[in-house]
């Protein structure tokens, strides 16, 4: 129960806001929490593109040779998920090494140089989560801005005052976050705070009806290498499932 010397401090500046207290107070007010980030009120449709990595800006614009602007807009989500993906997916297979050399004692030294993961990735004993929670949803959005801009985890820990601890549990949605400490992790990421909040929904249905229209799509060409992409998305969107449904299942085991 929040109380009124607590909202006080909130609205004074005196205490950070943890992430779930937030949601709360935009709730009681009606208000999406959105409207209580710093910032501008809204954010303008073409700042999604602006806050990415210049490498899928590269890759959307050289490596697919579409000409038209509007298009390469709207395939823009999708090089960007492919893209996220499988630095996931590499991510992952560090970390399945990582665990391999423990097995075999290799010390936590070699192991970090060797992968460029810290020993909370590789050595966690997950907690029961809610995949569902604000918390893992958030925490997930920084871990793709991360591997985005090929941070590790402590070098993101160092630009924020952090630690690599802590930068683990706030990507896993362990721990809640201030959101003074968030803004910093926005800025780190070189990525608008809000972005960090906003429901994927409209981003994913824009492209989803973009999939349902593309072979509409005349040239033969763009056609070509717009299937390439699709049937990548549709792989990673299988994989994403298969880890989601072994992340829910370990946490059943455990209760």
């Amino acid at each position: 129960m929040l109380t009124y010397v607590q909202l006080e401090n909130y609205e004074l500046g005196y205490s950070p806001i943890p992430i779930e207290e937030l949601y709360r107070i935009a709730g009681a007010l009606s208000v999406s929490i959105i409207d209580l980030l710093p910032g501008p009120t809204e954010l303008k449709e073409d700042s999604w593109y602006e806050d990415e990595d210049e490498e899928i800006v590269y890759l959307t614009k050289i490596h697919i040779e579409i000409k038209d602007q509007e298009l390469r807009k709207k395939l823009y989500p999708l090089v960007r998920f492919v893209y996220v993906s499988e630095k996931i997916n590499q991510e992952e297979a560090r970390i399945e090494v990582a665990k391999n050399l423990v097995k075999e004692g290799v010390s936590v030294d070699i192991i970090s140089q060797a992968t460029r993961l810290s020993n909370y990735e590789y050595n966690d004993t997950e907690k029961e989560i809610c995949t569902d929670s604000v918390l893992y949803k958030v925490g997930k959005r920084i871990k793709e801005q991360r591997l985005i801009r090929r941070y590790t985890q402590e070098e993101l820990a160092n630009k924020v005052g952090s630690t690599s601890k802590e930068i683990h549990d706030y990507e896993q949605g362990y721990t809640d976050i201030p959101i003074e400490i968030l803004d910093k992790i926005a800025k780190a990421l070189s990525v608008n705070i809000k972005a960090l909040f906003l429901e994927p929904t409209e981003y994913e249905n824009e492209l989803l009806r973009f999939i349902g229209g593309y072979k509409e799509i005349e040239d033969q060409g763009s056609r070509d290498v717009l299937d390439a992409l699709v049937n990548l998305y549709l792989k990673e969107c299988r994989l994403a499932k298969k880890r989601l449904k072994k992340r829910r299942k370990s946490g059943l085991q455990r209760i």
